[in-house]
């Protein structure tokens, strides 16, 4: 399989892989409207030590494919932008100075970067293209800091463990 196919691949495979993420999730009611937590958040920040910025186009795709597909649907294109950046800037810093995403302290503030995206992304949105009061978009950034919390939490030691696995193979690099 030559590299760009292999590329393609990969980044469907961490969609898929998002989009599943997403599908775990918790729903919160939050004034007339439904806000989650869920874990598409957390395989972007994995992906992101896989593959640098290209987890952009894996959590943006995969996310905004659960969003189309579901009650969200709405939120398709913010949730493609959103966690497009969001994956983007993480892989971008996790992958910086040649690190490759294997520095465990440029991996958490690529998260962090990362999260804070996802968290101004998703507050932005609600107020100016959804017109929520202040109430309601300060209320709903409550859960998405519970998601990104979350994400940081479980993708830090099982970023380097799936890291360490795939490392040995070459199923990732290319």
């Amino acid at each position: 399989m030559n590299s760009k196919t292999k590329k393609i691949v990969i980044i469907g495979v961490l969609a898929a892989m998002c989009f599943v993420g997403t599908f775990i999730n918790i729903r919160i009611p939050i004034g007339s409207s439904m806000s989650m937590i869920h874990l598409g958040t957390t395989l972007i920040f994995i992906s992101a030590t896989l593959i640098g910025k290209d987890a952009g186009l894996a959590g943006g795709i995969g996310c905004a494919l659960f969003d189309l597909l579901s009650d969200f649907a709405a939120w398709t294109i913010p949730t493609l932008i959103i966690k497009g950046l969001t994956g983007y800037i993480a892989g971008k810093i996790s992958f910086s100075n040649g690190n490759n995403g294997k520095n465990l302290k440029l991996n958490i503030l690529g998260f962090i970067c990362g999260g804070i995206v996802s968290l101004m992304g998703y507050f932005i949105s609600n107020l100016i293209i959804f017109g929520k009061t202040w109430a309601v978009a300060i209320a709903s950034l409550s859960t998405s800091l519970v998601t990104t919390t979350i994400g940081i939490i479980i993708a830090i030691p099982l970023s380097i463990a799936v890291k360490k696995v795939l490392d040995k193979t070459s199923i990732v690099k290319y």
